[in-house]
């Protein structure tokens, strides 16, 4: 069944073409390791509509600044007009689809080549959403709601509901209707709006305490990575013996520091990225490509030219229909504990 939403359009930077020996080189490192680890970022999934914070089209790039830990916490102003962003984001957000990349990954793990799992800086869920099981998500999931108070964990597709209830009308008095804030759409999964628009909306407490405040079950920039997440993320590296970094311009040191752990371990550290990173100097291997390109490609390389076409048409069946239509990938997605479990075999 077809959705009766377009998908998304690409929002992924141009990028350099690859050359057949960069090509070799990811394909020689995936097929020789027995424990590869993909650590994965915001290049990802701009195929999919979801725009990264630092290529030339990115949400810095077009001044936008993502909201602080402490902003939130501290002041019910910006709690305000961040649910009030969030709202009108979010009908954009959810219609994203895994694109070519994550759809590789997903078969790579299906055929025993990414035995260590991923470990994703983003928020989308679409490395699970196109098969994945082994997946850690470093900073949370935007399609997830916490009490700060209570702890209660509970559906954003369910808050979206209580926003809309609690602000009838609003879009339309804002000018918001329809897909007219596409276009300022931010990498933090959100629209941009002014104070002034968003000093009327009103945002809900938690329906299990009743007075907790919500927040977004992300990492925000200046908050902490869970402990056990960080712990997670250090043991999956601790038993990769090779790792692929996609996507990421590994900025954040949450993301750095799992990179440096491996060069100081000694496991080789390849990135396929658009663009400069910071483990740039201390990579082994550095092809500056397009992931949803390249990791299709690998699949081809040691899997078959056909199973490569399965991929790529897996991908824009995907985006097509909004659902996954390949039984070759897994479809059930792994805890945090799960993974953890993985990665001590």
């Amino acid at each position: 069944m077809r959705s009766s939403l377009r998908p998304l359009p690409s929002l992924a930077p141009a990028a350099p073409p690859l050359r057949s020996e960069q090509l070799g080189e990811l394909a020689r490192l995936v097929g020789r390791a027995s424990r590869l680890l993909l650590l994965t970022g915001a290049g990802v999934s701009t195929h999919s509509g979801i725009p990264d914070y630092r290529s030339p089209n990115g949400s810095y790039s077009k001044g936008h600044k993502p909201i602080q830990h402490s902003e939130f916490v501290q002041s019910e102003a910006m709690r305000r007009r961040y649910w009030a962003r969030s709202y009108v984001g979010f009908g954009y957000f959810s219609r994203a689809r895994p694109n070519a990349a994550h759809v590789a990954a997903a078969h790579m793990e299906a055929r025993s080549l990414l035995r260590g799992g991923v470990v994703t800086q983003n928020v989308d869920g679409l490395h699970q959403a196109a098969g994945s099981s082994a997946v850690l998500d470093l900073h949370g999931r935007i399609d997830a709601v916490e009490c700060l108070n209570c702890g209660e964990v509970s559906s954003r597709h369910h808050l979206q509901d209580r926003l809309a209830g609690l602000n009838d009308g609003w879009l339309r008095r804002m000018g918001l209707q329809g897909t007219a804030a596409t276009a300022t759409i931010r990498a933090d999964g959100d629209a941009e709006l002014t104070m002034e628009a968003c000093a009327t909306f009103e945002v809900p407490a938690c329906e299990a305490c009743k007075t907790g405040v919500l927040k977004p079950g992300v990492t925000f920039f200046g908050g902490s990575v869970p402990a056990a997440t960080v712990e997670a993320a250090r043991e999956a590296v601790a038993h990769a013996d090779a790792l692929l970094v996609v996507g990421s311009s590994v900025h954040t040191f949450s993301a750095f520091r799992l990179v440096k752990q491996a060069v100081d371990a000694g496991t080789p550290v390849a990135l396929l990225n658009i663009g400069p990173s910071r483990a740039d100097p201390i990579a082994s291997l550095n092809v500056q490509a397009d992931a949803a390109h390249v990791l299709p490609a690998i699949v081809g390389e040691l899997c078959g030219a056909e199973t490569e076409r399965e991929v790529r048409r897996v991908a824009t069946n995907t985006a097509e229909s909004g659902s996954l239509t390949s039984s070759a990938s897994p479809s059930s997605s792994q805890s945090m504990c799960e993974m953890e479990a993985i990665a001590s075999r």
